[in-house]
């Protein structure tokens, strides 16, 4: 049983960094709002030279094209401020697109996964043993996440261009990636200055989720202790102070005279009678 819940810990505490970076990932991908930040403050319109109001249309497109659970293929029509239509992105953009939708599925998929891990380990601790072993190990995946974060922080200031470089070429097979932001608008509406903030945003939310765990695990480990030692020190305190409040407090009552006693005081009474 302690290896089992030794095993069961192990795997607990390293569900929780991904659980939770995953799970912020979802978040961001999840809101429009954030690709019509992207458009807004870096300036797409001016860049693409395609109107802002159509820009923040193919946002829902794109959104939906990489949340959905099965949407049709990636074709957005715009008309750009010199009044000619045409499709958004180049067939290059477009198999790149369908390339991020399915790592973006992916991200999908094991934030699912994870936090079912989570949540299952989770109860099984509890069963298996007291809260504090659960509280014990959420304490140690928080610390994990705390440490990943770092390195990951450190990764991003010493240099997000290699990085991010690194990043595509380890995730995708092909160099689709690879555009160029004179003339590619998909990387004109999300520039790689989007993707560094975003990702320093995601691991900011991430520690922050992670000190709230430090915190909540410590307080509970720190008031468990202090509830397991209050039976030892206070019944004595307790007892001690009920025993004092019974001597001052008891009304005096007049003492009772025993048998024996009464007895004693009669024959007393009889000799006492005859030497007289």
């Amino acid at each position: 049983m302690a290896v089992l819940r030794a095993v069961i810990t192990g795997l607990f505490i390293l569900a929780i960094p991904v659980s939770l970076i995953a799970t912020n990932i979802r978040v961001a991908v999840s809101e429009q709002r954030v690709y019509d930040y992207s458009v807004k403050t870096y300036d797409a319109a001016s860049r693409s030279g395609i109107p802002e109001s159509e820009l923040i249309q193919a946002n829902g497109e794109i959104h939906h094209y990489l949340t959905a659970e099965d949407p049709p293929p990636l074709a957005i029509n715009v008309t750009n401020s010199r009044g000619v239509s045409g499709s958004l992105f180049t067939a290059k953009e477009t198999a790149h697109m369908a390339d991020v939708r399915d790592l973006v599925q992916m991200a999908f998929t094991v934030q699912v996964i994870s936090a079912a891990v989570v949540l299952t380990l989770a109860t099984l601790l509890l069963v298996l043993g007291p809260p504090r072993l659960l509280a014990i190990a959420g304490l140690g995946g928080a610390l994990l996440t705390g440490g990943v974060l770092a390195l990951a922080g450190i990764a991003i200031a010493s240099g997000f261009d290699s990085l991010w470089t690194e990043f595509h070429v380890l995730a995708f097979n092909n160099d689709f990636w690879a555009l160029d932001p004179s003339r590619d608008h998909l990387i004109q509406m999300y520039p790689e200055a989007f993707w560094q903030e975003i990702t320093a945003l995601i691991v900011v939310a991430t520690l922050l989720e992670a000190s709230l765990m430090v915190g909540a695990a410590s307080a509970y480990l720190i008031l468990g202790g202090r509830q397991r030692r209050m039976p030892v020190l206070w019944p004595g305190l307790a007892l001690a102070g009920r025993a004092r409040h019974s001597r001052h407090n008891s009304p005096l009552r007049p003492r009772s005279t025993t048998f024996a006693e009464a007895a004693g005081s009669g024959a007393e009474a009889s000799s006492g009678y005859r030497r007289s």
